[in-house]
């Protein structure tokens, strides 16, 4: 009993002192993303996660980097469910598999054509695909091929086809 007291006591220190790796937040200033969506031209990624939080950069650590940088609040990713890489992107995979700001339920696809974050977000509520980040992870891990769901974007429609 006597050790639990004194955990507890220097729990409550660190919290007191700043020393906890949790660091409060604004709420009032969060921008929650629920969808993802990374798109390229010329070597050039574009992350958009909807309303105003867009960045760009030439890898996926920039292109997060200038999201949050250029967001007219705190842009909050662990409210993320689904990302969505486009064909010319996929080689952006490793980097999002790394990302630890992710959530390991968020969901994977291949997008074909132009999604739009917002219009994707509704569609994918609605018709989720199979495959986890924390999935891409472990076949990563173990070396294995994974094939992701396709979310296909045609003239303002969407279709989900498996992997």
């Amino acid at each position: 009993m006597k050790k639990l007291l004194v955990f507890a006591a220097a729990v409550a220190a660190a919290a007191l002192l700043g020393w906890m790796p949790a660091r409060p937040r604004d709420v009032g200033r969060l921008l929650p993303a629920q969808v993802l969506v990374l798109s390229g031209r010329e070597g050039d990624l574009t992350l958009n996660g909807g309303k105003d939080l867009r960045g760009r950069g030439a890898t996926w650590a920039e292109a997060v980097a200038d999201l949050r940088a250029t967001a007219p609040g705190e842009a909050f990713f662990g409210t993320v469910a689904h990302i969505v890489l486009a064909e010319e992107t996929a080689g952006a995979l490793e980097a999002v598999l790394q990302d630890p700001a992710l959530r390991p339920a968020a969901r994977v696809y291949l997008g074909l054509g132009e999604p739009e974050a917002e219009e994707a977000a509704a569609f994918l509520t609605a018709h989720r695909g199979g495959v986890t980040l924390q999935d891409l992870q472990e076949a990563w891990l173990e070396e294995e091929l994974v094939t992701l769901p396709r979310l296909v974007a045609e003239e303002g429609r969407y279709r989900l086809l498996d992997g």
